[in-house]
């Protein structure tokens, strides 16, 4: 009987699946579900982990890869490289089990499975997050989210309490006075090339792609930027805006089968061999 080849899919919002209305996407229309149903029809029996984290930054890839060597040993780790303008607050919660990772799984049938990020100990900041903040910034998508946030993760759960003033000036000094820094930047790629080296040293098959073309430039001695493949790059500039279910670049299901049945299926199928 073949073994099951055990993939983990790592990744922003592109990866977990985001509707227009910023719910969740249908497991089933998301690439790491139609990378394994495609898997399975060619004969490559798999189990699927889908790590996809709305709003995560490279620093999240490596927290959630280690929670999945522990407890699941893929064989192939997928990784979706997100945009270089994320990171995160690190929080100090009152409860000490909070303090802890902690991240859950739902199981959709016998070889598809979800990872969810349960962490208290942090929060995700995003661009759209600190222009929210921020009387510069010019998207207010997220503003509510921001109060949101603070009642929800921080008020009466942290120690020292931190204020919604003094969190919003947070997030509003972390926008304005990082956004595309050369630390930014720095750590951007040396987060995301420790992260490939590391699982390979263990002997882990790694798959890196981008998203959109564009990435920050960067001028370093102590290692020469990589060249990964796009989605974006794929397809022409009308076909790639036809497949965007909104101004997030994300995709739905027709935009999720293509990027399988072009890209990502093969790639797997030739990392499998």
């Amino acid at each position: 009987m073949q073994s099951k080849t055990k993939i983990a899919c790592l990744g922003c919002s592109w990866t977990e699946g985001v509707q227009k209305n910023s719910e969740p996407l249908e497991h089933k229309d998301t690439y790491p579900y139609i990378l394994n149903q495609w898997l399975t029809n060619s004969g490559n029996q798999n189990t699927m982990y889908n790590a996809g984290r709305a709003g995560a930054g490279i620093e999240y890839y490596h927290f959630v890869a280690d929670y999945l060597l522990k407890n699941y040993d893929p064989d192939i780790f997928v990784i979706q490289i997100t945009t270089h303008d994320r990171t995160i607050l690190v929080l100090d919660p009152i409860d000490e089990k909070e303090k802890q990772m902690n991240f859950g799984i739902d199981q959709y049938g016998n070889d598809y499975h979800k990872i969810w990020d349960n962490n208290m100990s942090f929060v995700h900041l995003s661009p759209g997050l600190g222009s929210g903040a921020s009387e510069h910034g010019d998207i207010k998508t997220w503003a509510w989210f921001v109060e949101h946030l603070w009642k929800s993760r921080i008020n009466n759960k942290v120690v020292p309490p931190l204020t919604f003033d003094a969190f919003k000036s947070y997030l509003a000094t972390w926008y304005e006075q990082s956004k595309d820094s050369y630390h930014q930047t720095y750590f951007y790629y040396q987060q995301t090339y420790s992260l490939i080296n590391y699982l390979e040293s263990l002997g882990k098959k790694v798959i890196p792609f981008y998203w959109l073309n564009y990435k920050p430039q960067l001028k370093t001695k102590l290692f020469p930027t990589r060249q990964f493949p796009s989605v974006e790059n794929l397809f022409d500039d009308a076909t790639f805006k036809s497949l965007q279910i909104d101004n997030g670049y994300h995709f739905g299901k027709q935009g999720n089968t293509r990027l399988v049945q072009e890209f990502l299926g093969q790639q797997v199928l030739e990392t499998m061999k």
